[in-house]
């Protein structure tokens, strides 16, 4: 029987019950990094592979290797961790302990191990619609400005709204301190005080900055869906559960509405 050669050492066999991942998915499965800066990591020397650096993005990983990236642990992606939750007003979407109350705070101490990404950061004052997840190419697909994934939001605000406001909001809004105007929006006005706004982007308290340009101010901001995925109206504020496959494949879809 021929011996293996010493290039071969380590390596998992190709094919068989241990054929696992290429080593740049399973980095970005893990939530760490994108398939590409992956690789890029990889070809740096930042990667080993039980104890031994490894250049190879297109290394299969089996269930008994241990993955490092740099001097951390890489968490087995075998089942990436998705999680929907209901947001509740007064809780920061942030890992800095600072920041408490945390929405990682409501997290169970098991679920706190996972590197958990949140994605869609809603502020501290907007309750709704929050993906958490370790998967690298959901984090993605849901938040990369070329997904145009669509985000709907129930608006309460004090004030008057200027009359073209509809208008304004489909062209695109120039606001304070931005050098270029928003995406187009959809804007819908369901009772005095009270809109929804539909948008494609994400700017830094973007919803509030857009309906202080139309002359008002919000008092109350929720997030009730994501892509084709409405917050399932069962889910208490606070609640955190699996998100099922359906649901995930509805993030990615275009809402209809």
């Amino acid at each position: 029987m021929a011996s293996r050669s010493s290039s071969d050492a380590g390596r998992p066999a190709a094919s068989g019950p241990d054929r696992g991942p290429r080593l740049d998915a399973y980095l970005s499965r893990a939530g760490l990094l994108s398939r590409k800066a992956a690789r890029l990591q990889i070809g740096r020397g930042q990667v080993r592979v039980d104890g031994e650096v490894c250049r190879d993005a297109t290394r299969r990983i089996s269930a008994r290797e241990v993955v490092t990236y740099g001097d951390n642990r890489v968490e087995s992606p075998a089942q990436n961790a998705d999680y929907l939750m209901n947001k509740p007003v007064g809780y920061a979407c942030s890992h800095d302990e600072r920041e408490a109350p945390r929405v990682l705070d409501l997290l169970e101490p098991e679920l706190l191990r996972r590197p958990l990404k949140l994605v869609g950061r809603l502020d501290r004052a907007t309750s709704g619609l929050l993906i958490l997840t370790t998967d690298g190419a959901l984090v993605h697909a849901l938040t990369h400005p070329s997904g145009h994934c669509e985000k709907r939001y129930r608006i309460e605000y004090s004030g008057e709204l200027a009359a073209d406001s509809v208008a304004r909001c489909a062209e695109g809004l120039m606001l304070q301190g931005d050098t270029r105007p928003t995406r187009p929006s959809t804007l819908t006005l369901d009772a005095p005080g009270q809109a929804t706004l539909r948008l494609r982007e994400g700017r830094t308290h973007q919803v509030r900055r857009m309906i202080r340009a139309l002359g008002g101010r919000v008092t109350a901001l929720h997030r009730d869906r994501v892509g084709g995925l409405d917050l399932p109206a069962d889910l208490a504020p606070g609640a955190l559960r699996p998100l099922l496959e359906e649901e995930r494949a509805l993030l990615l879809t275009e809402s209809s509405l």
